[in-house]
């Protein structure tokens, strides 16, 4: 935003502007003192005026709390920032009008500008007519393809709430094809100079009416999706607005030239000079500095015991944030910041912000052994029946195929009568083994070789199967055939009673029970 300064003009200025309006030869003709910057200042009205004489922004005023623009500080090495922004990214950016010139965005960008506050249009200071800013197109599609960040503002002269409302769904119309991640903005200043009184500046409105128009306007933004907030100068906040109000609700931002500002409010942008260089722009240019949140993980550490359940380690932070995983094999990190558990192991997530910090935080997995096949046991009772009995992605191995084969979606057939084996690997390091029988005929309980024949033999294979549960006797990973068939006694658990039952069978019945 560019502030005209009252200025006495060379006579070759007044002769370049005898064809402008009255009212803008009589502001230039009235200035009070000269210096380097007024041809620079007649230039902007001449190519300014274009049928847009009613452009507030060409009479802005310099306020008492701002330096003058010749003496404003020009470089943010220079600035001393509120201690309450010790932990805050300090972002450069920058905000531009017609009154730039064509920009060129590309080398905007490479200078080190992260964002552009782009003026969309205004209000005219005299007719109240909505206005489009003539490079408004122009700037947010080279931004936007130079991979600059956009905000955008809008110079306010609306007297009452609904004309704010007006002019917040005037930007929504301007900038709905575009990519705007930061606010749009309610400019409002005061217009005024030699023969120029600007509407607002007329209407005589309390700080209770300019609050709810400027609130207005923002919470028309707001419901509609996009984030918003309020600009103006240290003095005009302070003396015609409720800025600790608005602070509650919308982004502030401030404009005072100086080195260090001594306004006690909230903001989050800092606009501290006119008079800024930036490679790409002819000229000068606003300068502002985005106080952003640095991105930080509350916690150092977090551990993962549960794959199905993503863990969202409570961070803050602004800007745009992106996540990654030192090791996705162990942990994997969506867009949203939930981590989920993989494999047991340790990674780092990292946090980045588009503001320029990053934290990370250790990721502990601890996951119990996962279940590659849904059986370690199965009996299949009839050639050509088929079960699934692994998840996605485990590769499975079968020791026979003739008997049991195997496909990639996890589904065994049987194929042929008799026993083999089905390995199963998730590639994690999980593994394990599926013993399967294959029959034609119901078998006999007991008959766990299913050679026909209830004997000591099969008493052996009862005992190694008890072993392998253990004492719980869980049976949850056996078909329901496969633990009636070695659950002789039919009591709901296979252990050494069932073994001891076939001893006890076999033995009445000489070579063998055979039903």
């Amino acid at each position: 935003m560019k502030f005209v300064k009252t200025a006495a003009v060379l006579a070759a200025a007044l002769m370049a502007v005898q064809y402008l309006p009255g009212f803008v030869v009589n502001h230039i003709a009235e200035a009070e003192t000269a210096n380097s910057q007024d041809a620079e200042i007649v230039d902007a009205m001449i190519t300014g005026y274009e049928g847009n004489a009613d452009d507030p922004e060409t009479f802005k005023v310099i306020t008492s709390d701002s330096q003058p623009v010749s003496t404003a500080v020009a470089s943010a090495a220079n600035l001393v920032h509120n201690s309450k922004f010790d932990d805050c990214a300090k972002v450069d950016g920058i905000d531009v009008s017609f009154y730039n010139g064509d920009i060129d965005w590309k080398t905007v960008k490479a200078s080190g500008i992260d964002y552009a506050i782009i003026r969309i249009g205004y209000r005219g200071y005299a007719g109240g007519l909505l206005a489009t800013d003539t490079k408004f197109y122009q700037n947010i599609k080279g931004a936007n393809e130079a991979g600059v960040k956009v905000g955008a503002y809008f110079f306010t002269q609306a007297l009452t709430v609904q004309e704010a409302i007006e002019e917040a769904k005037y930007c929504i119309s301007r900038v709905q094809d575009y990519d705007v991640t930061m606010p749009i903005y309610f400019d409002v200043e005061k217009t005024e100079g030699a023969g120029v009184n600007g509407r607002l500046n007329k209407a005589s409105l309390t700080i209770k009416q300019r609050t709810a128009i400027a609130e207005a306007f923002c919470q028309t933004l707001q419901d509609a999706g996009y984030d918003s907030g309020i600009y103006s100068s240290k003095s005009y906040f302070l003396e015609y607005l409720d800025p600790d109000y608005l602070a509650t609700k919308y982004k502030i931002w401030l404009a005072h030239y100086t080195t260090e500002t001594s306004y006690k409010g909230d903001y989050q942008m800092w606009q501290y000079t006119s008079s800024g260089y930036v490679d790409g722009i002819s000229g000068k240019t606003d300068m502002n500095i985005l106080y952003s949140k640095k991105v930080n993980f509350a916690d150092d550490n977090v551990t993962i015991t549960d794959a199905e359940t993503p863990v969202k380690p409570a961070l803050v932070g602004d800007g745009i944030l992106t996540f990654e995983s030192s090791d996705p094999s162990v942990a994997a990190v969506d867009a949203n910041g939930n981590i989920s558990g993989i494999s047991s192991g340790t990674t780092v997530v990292t946090a980045f912000s588009d503001n320029g910090s990053r934290d990370t935080i250790t990721v502990t997995v601890d996951l119990p052994p996962v279940s590659v096949l849904n059986y370690t046991g199965m009996l299949f009772k009839q050639i050509g029946a088929s079960e699934v009995i692994s998840r996605s992605g485990v590769q499975l191995t079968s020791s026979d195929a003739s008997i049991v084969s195997v496909s990639e979606d996890g589904t065994a057939v049987a194929t042929g009568c008799g026993m083999a084996s089905i390995t199963a690997s998730d590639g994690q390091g999980n593994t394990a083994v599926c013993n399967v029988l294959v029959t034609n005929s119901e078998p006999l309980p007991g008959d766990c070789n299913l050679d026909g024949v209830v004997n000591a033999i099969d008493a052996v294979y009862i005992l190694n199967l008890a072993a392998s549960l253990g004492t719980d006797n869980d049976a949850r990973l056996l078909s329901d055939d496969y633990v009636n068939l070695y659950d002789f006694n039919a009591d709901g658990s296979v252990n050494s009673f069932d073994a001891n039952d076939v001893l006890v069978s076999s033995a009445l019945a000489g070579v063998g029970y055979t039903g």
